[in-house]
């Protein structure tokens, strides 16, 4: 993709998640998005479907950085990717809660739970379903939820050690 284009995407998503600080996903507009951005609607839908498609696109980027963070340091335990999962989930809580809050489609679970899926490397598949859907859940609580970074940190460890 060029500069240009590239760009423009990020001028708009940028634009996003100002607009989700201050409303709720339903009360933004892509005319909003446009006026704010400068940019006309045609070329809003030149990069984007719709504003569904903004948000979908906005989680599989913040997954992507969620998995390039987990990847930085080599092989890791299962235990280890989990705790960088959770590190990078904890230190960009309120923009992930924020996409969070918006997504009605599970787009966030989806990413999330596929992005576990595969840190949970010798394991049977049956096991690694039940902990990736049991920590997403338990990970949308965090977000969504006042609860401490500690509350979850001492809940995540309890799971862990019943299972080891």
């Amino acid at each position: 993709m060029d500069r240009r284009k590239r760009k423009t995407q990020k001028v708009i998503t940028v634009v996003f998640y100002q607009l989700l600080k201050k409303k709720s996903y339903e009360e933004i507009s892509v005319s909003q998005i446009c006026q704010i951005a400068d940019i006309n609607r045609g070329t809003f839908y030149l990069h984007f479907i719709d504003k569904d498609d903004l948000l979908e696109k906005s989680i599989a980027h913040e997954m992507q950085e969620l998995v390039d963070y987990c990847e930085k340091n080599g092989e890791m335990s299962n235990q280890q990717k989990l705790e960088k999962t959770f590190d990078y989930i904890r230190d960009h809580r309120r923009q992930l809660g924020r996409l969070l809050s918006a997504d009605k489609q599970g787009f966030f679970a989806q990413f999330l739970i596929a992005h576990l899926m595969e840190q949970m490397m010798g394991q049977s598949q049956l096991t690694t379903i039940f902990f990736a859907h049991g920590l997403v859940g338990l990970l949308e609580h965090y977000l969504m939820n006042d609860v401490s970074e500690i509350e979850i940190a001492q809940a995540m460890e309890r799971i862990f050690s019943s299972f080891r």
